[in-house]
This record gives C-alpha cells, sequence and structure tokens, in this order.
C-alpha cells in the first residue's frame, strides 16, 4: 500500500487522464469520505474563512488615506486623493473614492481596517514577500515551503476524507495551501464544474468515466491509486453542483453582483457553495494587477472599486440567506508602495500596507496607529502589526484551532472578531 508521503508526491506531480479534462484543473486530495456537509459534528454551522489575495503589491498609502496629514500631499502632488474626495473613517484617515461599498460596510460595523501590517526586515521582491505571507515564515525559508492554511487543515485534524476542506477558485494552487496532507482543491473558474468530453459521443463517454470512477478501491498498485484519484474528483464535482443547483432553485436571491467584475464573478460562485451546505472552511481567491509603477490612478481606483463592489454584492447574499455571521473574509497583499510617487504618475515597492476583514462577525473600526509620515524605514511606512497577528486570530478564534504549532509560536491576539 502507497504511504501518504508518497501519494501526495504522486499527485502533486500531476496526472493524465486520455481524453478527459477536469473543470477542476487540479484536485488534490485523499479519500472521499464524506462528513456532514456544512456543518461541525455537533450539528452546528463551520465558520468560514474567505481569503482574497491583492497580487502586486497594494498602495495602502492610496486605499487607506491620511488625508489630513500634510506629508501626504507632499509626497504625492500627481497621485495624491484630495481630501474632500475619500470616504472618511475618522478625522485623519479615509478609503479611497471608489471603496464607498466598503464604506458602508464600515458603517455598519462589518469592517475592520488594519493600518501599518507587515514583518520584521520587509524584502521588496515579489515573489519572497508573497512567499513569506503565505507560508507564515518571514525567514522565506525556501527550504520549509509548506503554506500557513495547509498546516491549519493538517493541525486541526477534521479533514481527513474531506475533498472540500480548502478550495482554491483559479488556475493554481496557492503556497498557502500547498504542502499539507489534508486534501484541497483547484475548480478553476469557479462555474466550470466537472469533467468534460471531447468529440464522438460525449453522453457515452461521461456516462463511462461515471462508472469507471463511481467506486474506490484500496490503493495497492498504481491502477487502484489512479482510479481513486478519479472517484475523489467525480464525487466532489457531484457535491459541487448539488450546491450549486440548490442555491440557483432555493436561494433568496436579492443581492446584485456587479457585472464585468471576475472578483464578483468567483465570490458569487463561494457565496453558492457556502449557501448550499459544502462543507469547505476556507476559500482562496486572487486578483492581480496592483504593481501599480505607472500611471497609477486611474487602474488602482478601478481595482479597489472591482473589490469595494464584489465583498459588498457578496455579503448582501449571505445575508439573504442566512449566512452572514458564519463567514469572515480578510484581504492582503504582499507588500505596500513606496511613500513618494515617481517620475511615471505611479508607486514603487515599499513596505508596510493596509488588510480589510469583513463580516457580520467582525467588530468593525480602525485597528493600528497609521504609521508615521515623518517616520519612514529608508522612504517606507514602518510597519506595526505583524501579519501573523491577524492569522493567529483567526485561527484560534475563527476557525478553532491553536495556532502556535501552525505559526511556530505565539502571537498577539487583535480584537477585531465581535
Amino acid at each position: 500500500m502507497y504511504g501518504q508521503s508518497t501519494r501526495r508526491e504522486f499527485i502533486q506531480n500531476g496526472l493524465t487522464f486520455v481524453s478527459l479534462s477536469l473543470g477542476m484543473p487540479a484536485v488534490l486530495m485523499r479519500t472521499a469520505q464524506a462528513a456532514d456537509v456544512g456543518t461541525t459534528n455537533t450539528g452546528k454551522k463551520n465558520k468560514v474563512l474567505v481569503v482574497i489575495e491583492m497580487s502586486g503589491g497594494n498602495d495602502g498609502l492610496n486605499t487607506v488615506i491620511p488625508y489630513a496629514d500634510p506629508g501626504y500631499a507632499k509626497a504625492r502632488p500627481v497621485i495624491g486623493l484630495p481630501a474632500n474626495s475619500v470616504h472618511k473613517l475618522s478625522n485623519t484617515i479615509g478609503l479611497h473614492p471608489s471603496m464607498g461599498a466598503m464604506k458602508t460596510m464600515f458603517d455598519k460595523g462589518n469592517l475592520a481596517v488594519i493600518t501599518g501590517v507587515g514583518y520584521p526586515n520587509p524584502n521588496r521582491s515579489h515573489f519572497f514577500s508573497m512567499d513569506v505571507w503565505q507560508s507564515g515564515d518571514p525567514t522565506g525559508d525556501i527550504h520549509n515551503r509548506s503554506g500557513w492554511l495547509a498546516r491549519y487543515f493538517d493541525d486541526d485534524g477534521h479533514f481527513k476524507g474531506d475533498p472540500l476542506s480548502g478550495v482554491t477558485l483559479g488556475s493554481a494552487l496557492p503556497l498557502a495551501m500547498t504542502s499539507g496532507m489534508a486534501p484541497v482543491s483547484v475548480i478553476g473558474n469557479g462555474r466550470d464544474y466537472g469533467f468534460r468530453a471531447f468529440g464522438g459521443d460525449t453522453q457515452r463517454q461521461l456516462t463511462a468515466i461515471e462508472s469507471m470512477y463511481s467506486q474506490g478501491t484500496i490503493a495497492a498498485n498504481n491502477a487502484d491509486f489512479v482510479r481513486n484519484v478519479g472517484n475523489e474528483a467525480y464525487a466532489s464535482t457531484v457535491e459541487l453542483k448539488r450546491a450549486i443547483k440548490d442555491y440557483d432553485v432555493h436561494a433568496n436571491n436579492t443581492a446584485i453582483y456587479p457585472t464585468n467584475n471576475g472578483l464578483a464573478d468567483g465570490l458569487h460562485s463561494v457565496a453558492k457553495l457556502i449557501t448550499g451546505g459544502v462543507s469547505t472552511r476556507v476559500y482562496y481567491l486572487s486578483i492581480g494587477g496592483f504593481d501599480t509603477h505607472a500611471n497609477q490612478p486611474g487602474g488602482h481606483a478601478y481595482l479597489l472599486g472591482q473589490i469595494a463592489d464584489a465583498v459588498s454584492a457578496f455579503f448582501e447574499d449571505l445575508g439573504a440567506q442566512g449566512r452572514a455571521d458564519d463567514v469572515t473574509l480578510m484581504t492582503f497583499s504582499e507588500f505596500g508602495r513606496r511613500v513618494k510617487e515617481n517620475s511615471s504618475a505611479g508607486t514603487d515597492h515599499g513596505a508596510a500596507s493596509v488588510m480589510f476583514l469583513a463580516g457580520a462577525g467582525i467588530k468593525g473600526g480602525i485597528y493600528g496607529d497609521y504609521p508615521s509620515l515623518a517616520d519612514l524605514d529608508d522612504g517606507d511606512l514602518r510597519f506595526h502589526t505583524d501579519f501573523r497577528s491577524v492569522y493567529a486570530t483567526l485561527l484560534d478564534n475563527w476557525l478553532g484551532t491553536k495556532s502556535a504549532p501552525v505559526l511556530g509560536g505565539n502571537f498577539t491576539h487583535m480584537n477585531f472578531l465581535a
């Protein structure tokens, strides 16, 4: 029989199926022994974490704006936002003008704004810094490339046999959910779930696939192992399609998701799966384009508007389905931008930035003093909140597992959870 390590390596190295493609382009799973869908063994609904990666290095200074600080306008005479345009959160800081939908959430007490987030000895490399955030290890140790969420699944111990414990919407598994033993799935764009057949009698091919993978077996050899992986993939697609159908037929869908917004499409799919009772505890999505070295104002405004409108519609939807209390959403980016604008109406790689926590279970407000513009770290904002404090709070107090083994130490909790 194959050991778990061999099994994991086999899956991660990839499988090839003849005349077969998966709506889930990568599936990293073990056995498909289903738990009660969407609930714990006590009958309570699972708490869900949704993670949004803002890839490229989001300019936190133009996201949560210190409009009352004269140093801001001085550092950014071209790309700075005037005080009368921002959505004021306090007498000193405000949200970008395109983030009105999230200002509404803030006013309702459902948005936490965490300023000055980073890690010691920051690195301005996209790859290094993203690895830091996704691994939860500021040393960037390339020999220990396991994700903090993957370690959460393994350490919690409740996810053995559930191929939908963690779900990524996209084309590749992020490091945050990589190298764990617990099963996780990648489901593409969140719409094209399932097996697809090409050419000839497609229904006959799909019937054959269903028959082939409808039952698993103990993996005594490679053929049995491949059959089991196919079975797990098939079982997952059936469960996902069931959840989406339940939502489409029964949901009290009053939310209006914005059009031409890929993140909104993804979050709509997540809302369907949550409402449909899928047992997933963590969903991971990504939106790119934040590497704004030139002509930043228009593009950055567009991206922030996409996020704000998508997140607002998502929670309106969950509220209508009675699941808003069960979901917390977290945003992060690998680093912020330098305080001083560059000569191309953009900004270069920096350090500390901002995070958002959203949901009905969030105690809204501003967390942390805004970093001083008069006391910079080589032109960058100094961080005062270690991102692992955010992770630790979510692990211990939302997902319900001990954070120290996952993060390799104890970190100060924050009080952003209601």
